[in-house]
């Protein structure tokens, strides 16, 4: 009996220098906006070093892996799958998704022993069990479904959390989405105070600009403000692509919180997505157990954990994480700086801390 031998199809990794074929296959392939060329731009601007590697099968682009170098020596080095949000990692075509995987998580240690970082970080997506990457849940966040409509999306919700989106209703605050730079800068300000009073250092206004010149304009993101008597008290950046809007940079008046502003700005938001024909909103990244986790809990969407990958070429290193106790007299004194000194200072910091 003769045998027949099926030979696998090649696969090859490259750098990508291609903005227009990248961005291509990540919108067609569902990806995330952190995952587009722009978000890249944004983040080198900063002065990191961006490689996107490419897997070619036969030619063709069957995945990527958009990574960010940053270098750091009070944070460490890392390569960082996105830098600065949550959902990033590979994306793949589902053809032969395995070896395109281990394809691009091969080029990618290879990468790492180059640069002679201290970690590697995949955030967001699932890439099951591969060959020596350690695979953690640390963050969590919250699937609202959009299908149905407005009324089925409202339904869905806790009754707590109507009641106070239409408190918000009745009270003399403004909704409105922004179009211009000056609502950024005026988003920046309140931005600023919201990092400041997290004893966050914040992103540089070059950072928000560049997203906002990048995004904007293809109608991939979305600015959102709640006025109380003309003055900025909430608001919040929303991506938009594919079936799904992605929510980034909450900000808010903390002495206006009981107006229920945020709750408004939230419904808003997925009100807007149920109408035009979007079937999901993610909240965004948060640990369980917090007070933004229960807030954004009663919105009525489901719990999904966010997987995260991460590499280590030599020893292990403790990961960034914000709430270890070890930040906490750090943290108040930030929360005691003039907004000039945080705004001038802070992103000197922010650039190196990659969450």
């Amino acid at each position: 009996m003769s045998k027949t031998q099926t030979q696998q199809s090649q696969i090859t990794v490259e750098w990508c220098d291609s903005p227009a074929e990248w961005d291509r296959f990540v919108e067609q392939h569902n990806g995330s906006p952190y995952a587009l060329w722009g978000w890249g731009d944004a983040s080198t601007q900063y002065g990191h070093d961006r490689h996107y590697l490419v897997a070619r099968e036969d030619g063709e682009i069957a995945g990527v892996l958009p990574l960010v170098y940053i270098q750091s020596r009070l944070f460490g080095s890392k390569l960082v799958s996105p830098p600065y949000a949550e959902r990033g990692s590979i994306l793949t075509s589902g053809h032969s998704t395995e070896r395109v995987r281990d394809a691009l998580l091969e080029q990618t240690k290879s990468l790492a022993q180059e640069l002679g970082v201290d970690y590697v970080s995949l955030r967001g997506s699932d890439l099951g069990d591969p060959d020596g990457f350690d695979h953690e849940r640390r963050f969590v966040t919250f699937d609202i479904s959009l299908e149905g409509g407005p009324d089925a999306v409202w339904e869905r919700m806790d009754e707590n959390r109507q009641r106070g989106i239409l408190q918000a209703q009745d009270e003399s605050i403004v909704y409105e989405e922004a179009d211009s730079l000056s609502d950024l800068r005026e988003y920046y300000q309140l931005n600023l105070e919201t990092m400041r009073g997290h004893g966050t250092p914040p992103h540089s206004f070059a950072f928000y600009r560049l997203v906002w010149e990048r995004f904007f304009d293809d109608g991939n993101l979305k600015l959102r403000l709640i006025r109380k008597d003309g003055d900025l008290i909430n608001g919040v950046l929303d991506f938009c692509l594919g079936d799904t809007i992605y929510q980034w940079g909450v900000v808010s008046d903390y002495e206006h919180r009981s107006l229920n502003g945020g709750s408004l700005l939230h419904w808003k938001s997925m009100e807007w997505g149920a109408e035009n024909g979007y079937r999901s909103y993610e909240l965004g990244r948060t640990r369980e157990g917090t007070g933004v986790y229960m807030f954004k809990k009663r919105f009525g969407g489901n719990k999904v954990w966010y997987d995260d990958y991460h590499y280590f070429p030599n020893e292990r290193v403790a990961l960034p994480d914000p709430d270890d106790d070890s930040y906490d007299q750090l943290k108040e004194i930030w929360k005691r700086l003039p907004l000039p000194v945080t705004s001038f200072v802070g992103p000197t910091f922010r650039k190196q801390i990659c969450l």
